[in-house]
């Protein structure tokens, strides 16, 4: 009996874990499937009725993938400034103190956003003298910049443009794990928490 309710506890266990990051989730009741992008009247044949549903005010949000592509150049001139450069250079290492840090977000192929040094700014031309603002190609940027010091693959929270209200639907799919919140916009299924 304590090896059942052991298994038991670790199976809901695993549950939790894969629906905190669920795309698709089980419902035991009707031994079906969810994913987003169901339907209400999907939902409701596949796990039941559900404890609670209620309307929210707060936008709907989405997690958008973004590839943050960083470049940095740090001043490599003299540490000791206004001195004879021919003879210090050879002793002093760059400082990294003036240097330039440049961020451009990406999001499905084109440029999303910038930021330099952590300030946000609507263009740059610092590669090259060449102009690179939102909305033109990944290709672009590679091409102006050359390879990024680091890509960051991340996500941004976006609103999901919707007229109407989302609405939110708990279900307790068993006693041993916690209730699951799924999030409706425009009657399809947006995430699964």
């Amino acid at each position: 009996m304590r090896c059942k309710n052991l298994l038991i506890l670790l199976s809901s266990l695993m549950l939790s874990l894969t629906s905190a990051l669920a795309q698709q989730v089980y419902c035991p009741q009707h031994a079906k499937y969810i994913d987003l992008g169901m339907t209400q009247e999907e939902v409701i044949a596949a796990c039941g009725q559900p404890l609670s549903k209620q309307t929210t005010d707060t936008p709907p949000m989405e997690k958008v993938p973004v590839k943050q592509l960083i470049y940095t150049a740090l001043d490599t001139g003299s540490v000791y400034p206004g001195l004879n450069a021919a003879f210090y250079t050879a002793w002093s290492l760059p400082s990294g103190t003036s240097g330039i840090q440049a961020q451009v977000d990406i999001i499905n192929n084109k440029v999303a956003g910038f930021s330099i040094n952590g300030s946000s700014t609507n263009a740059m031309n610092l590669c090259n003298g060449i102009s690179i603002q939102e909305g033109d190609s990944i290709n672009k940027v590679y091409s102006a910049c050359g390879t990024p010091t680091m890509v960051n693959d991340s996500y941004v929270n976006k609103i999901i443009p919707s007229e109407t209200n989302p609405e939110l639907w708990i279900y307790q799919l068993n006693q041993y794990q916690t209730p699951m919140s799924l999030t409706f916009v425009d009657g399809k299924l947006k995430s699964i928490k």
